[in-house]
């Protein structure tokens, strides 16, 4: 059955953390991070979201609580635990994903090769259906006023009871 699902993620900035987006670490001019339970990629957290979305299996809170098993784990774990959880009741083929990074100081459009790499490679994917793109925010939200990164995100698939 063809399905969509939508994902959303919001961090704020912090001092003293690491900053990571789509599974790379970014030097931010600033030299600060995202502030998250995990370790914060915006970008894998709204994929997540999406995937769970699309196949109607809740939330990426509900499935990776803010418990201490979670605490600064890398989120291409979690990316990788929601594909087998998936995989435990559906049979799912990825037409399409697209995602939105907005942020106001971090310049997306360098980074998208890698970070198209790093979600192809986790939900074994070829790259050539992923879509990454950086905007500004036009001075606007969170990421357009550089108080964090939002990123919005689509997935169009095939799901399939098994």
């Amino acid at each position: 059955m063809l399905k969509i699902g939508f994902g959303y993620d919001v961090h704020p900035f912090e001092q003293n953390r690491k900053l990571i987006v789509g599974g790379v670490e970014i030097k931010h001019p600033k030299g600060i991070g995202l502030y998250g339970h995990s370790d914060a990629d915006v970008l894998f957290h709204a994929l997540i979201d999406a995937l769970l979305g699309m196949c109607g299996m809740g939330s990426i809170g509900e499935l990776f609580p803010e418990t201490d098993e979670y605490k600064n784990i890398n989120s291409s774990v979690l990316l990788d635990k929601t594909c087998l959880f998936i995989s435990k009741k559906y049979r799912m083929t990825i037409n399409n994903i697209d995602c939105i990074i907005i942020s106001k100081s971090v310049r997306i459009a360098p980074l998208v090769e890698d970070m198209k790499n790093n979600i192809s490679q986790i939900i074994k994917i070829p790259t050539n259906i992923i879509s990454i793109k950086g905007k500004s925010g036009n001075g606007l939200g969170i990421g357009g006023t550089d108080q964090g990164i939002e990123v919005y995100c689509v997935i169009l698939g095939d799901i399939i009871e098994i």
